[in-house]
């Protein structure tokens, strides 16, 4: 048996061993050879005994991340690689020798290296909240680089998921997101739904970076209207949101044209996205959008009325009265 460990160990590891120190570079001609190691890898790891097991998992949470990484520049290469990576970091984070802290770097690493599919993992491997709050920094950084929007989607995608998973099991997970990176969230939509830096890569996700960003609001909704204590926070919360969201219904229209909306780049999308979230405050906690709305400025308590009477009514066009035509004009 120790015969074989070692033969397979020698043949799993010598070719991952040349990627790694680049004798061989990331090529679709090695993939299926490359592939096939990393699977077996896994198989290997689990084989070691309990002290020989932290350096190679070291290792191969090195390698897988490196690849994962280097990918970046071939993604012809996902469909053979990726999958069988991103399985060998879930086999090392569930199980692990290391300790909380040094997966707490590695998650920040992944954040900031855009490698957000690795953070999803670790932290779901991780016991709840722990992924999150070590890399929370990193993360407010990818969240509020407007200049590159190319880490906004992947982020808060990634976000909102562990915070949904990990928040079921500690509810005060959300308040620690909320208090670390709830600027950047309501910023990013702002930036997105008002088209602030209207480049293409902004248009290219705009709706959907907008839809994320009304999620994660979402969450901090339930959660502060749901906490004993957070009555005064909740206002406030709401407020500042409500604001935000009128602007962009404002900026935006309505489906149907409802508003008269002609911005440039205006999408009735995200405006109808907005009143869904003031409708859904309105029959969730009836109490606290009154008393929000009344601190609002009148010109604003308008816009908001109007997209929650457009939305309840299925943006359907206001009713006219049909004049009767009086003959009385031509005799």
């Amino acid at each position: 048996a120790a015969a074989d460990l070692a033969l397979l160990s020698h043949s799993v590891m010598k070719p991952l061993v040349a990627l790694q120190e680049k004798q061989i570079k990331l090529h679709a001609n090695y993939s299926i050879i490359l592939s096939s190691c990393v699977r077996s890898s896994i198989i290997l790891l689990f084989c070691q005994r309990e002290e020989d097991r932290m350096q190679l998992e070291k290792a191969l949470v090195q390698l897988s991340l490196s690849t994962l990484k280097e990918m970046s520049a071939h993604p012809e290469l996902n469909k053979e690689l990726k999958d069988p990576c991103l399985s060998l970091l879930r086999s090392c984070s569930s199980d692990s020798s290391l300790k909380d802290g040094e997966w707490g770097e590695i998650a920040t690493y992944c954040v900031s290296n855009e490698l957000l599919d690795a953070w999803a993992i670790i932290c779901a491997s991780l016991p709840p909240g722990i992924g999150i709050k070590s890399s929370i920094n990193a993360m407010k950084g990818a969240l509020g680089d407007l200049d590159n929007p190319s880490r906004h989607f992947g982020a808060i995608v990634a976000l909102r998921v562990a915070l949904h998973s990990a928040g079921t099991e500690d509810t005060s997970l959300v308040s620690f997101v909320l208090h670390h990176v709830g600027f950047e969230v309501l910023q990013l939509f702002r930036a997105y739904s008002l088209r602030l830096a209207p480049v293409q890569s902004f248009d290219e996700n705009r709706v959907n970076v907008c839809a994320e960003a009304v999620k994660m609001n979402m969450i901090a909704f339930q959660y502060l209207s749901t906490t004993p204590g957070e009555g005064e926070t909740s206002s406030s919360f709401l407020l500042t949101l409500f604001q935000v969201l009128v602007e962009s219904v404002s900026f935006n229209g309505l489906p149907g044209n409802l508003l008269g909306t002609r911005n440039a780049g205006a999408d009735e999308n995200i405006g109808r996205m907005c009143a869904q979230v003031f409708v859904h405050v309105v029959r969730s906690n009836p109490l606290v959008f009154k008393s929000t709305i009344t601190t609002m400025a009148a010109e604003s308590r308008t816009v908001l009325e109007n997209a929650v009477r457009a939305d309840m009514s299925g943006y359907a066009a206001p009713k006219r009265e049909k004049k009767k035509l009086s003959l009385k004009g031509f005799r």
